[in-house]
């Protein structure tokens, strides 16, 4: 009786316990609005990534071309 009580109350507390701290201060939500919202937000999202894509590969072609100009260098 004890046993199958303490094992009740565990299993209610486990369930339950997502929820109770879901409520803490520390849990961040995102609130989205509607569809369109997040629809806008995501097309932005894309559009600065690969404006980011575009200057990084730009980066990385500068810093290749600067590498190869220089002299290579033998360690003895």
């Amino acid at each position: 009786m004890v046993k199958s009580s303490l094992v009740f109350i565990l299993l209610t507390c486990a369930l339950f316990s997502g929820q109770l701290m879901a409520g803490h201060k520390g849990h961040e939500y995102l609130w989205v609005q509607n569809a369109d919202h997040q629809l806008r937000h995501s097309a932005d999202s894309d559009e600065l990534r690969s404006v980011a894509e575009e200057s990084a590969e730009g980066l990385r072609e500068h810093h290749s071309w600067q590498k190869s100009r220089k002299p290579d260098t033998h360690f003895q």
